[in-house]
């Protein structure tokens, strides 16, 4: 259990709660900048907000490059495990 500190509040609290700033500093900066946008927003009854938020990765221009290829290949195939296709990776590297 995490001990307390002097204003009452542990430290993986402290801790988790810097964390969260960092991550509300980032979502904003991304809304402001326009790479992610409110796509919905519920309210319940009992006063509880959720706010959908979309965005989307930059996305490489397909024009043959081995990135591209890579890029097109985990999107076709994305219930691959990252060990599945780090070994198709390798497989590849030793066949060619």
């Amino acid at each position: 259990m995490a001990s307390p500190s002097k204003n009452g509040k542990s430290k993986a609290s402290s801790s988790k709660s810097k964390k969260n700033k960092s991550l509300e500093y980032t979502v904003a900066a991304l809304l402001l900048t326009g790479k992610l946008r409110v796509d919905s927003v519920q309210l319940f009854r009992e006063a509880s907000l959720v706010i959908t938020l979309t965005g989307q990765y930059k996305t490489l221009a397909m024009n043959g490059t081995n990135i591209d290829k890579m890029v097109k290949f985990l999107d076709n195939n994305g219930d691959m495990t990252l060990n599945e296709v780090i070994e198709a990776l390798k497989k590849k590297t030793n066949n060619s």
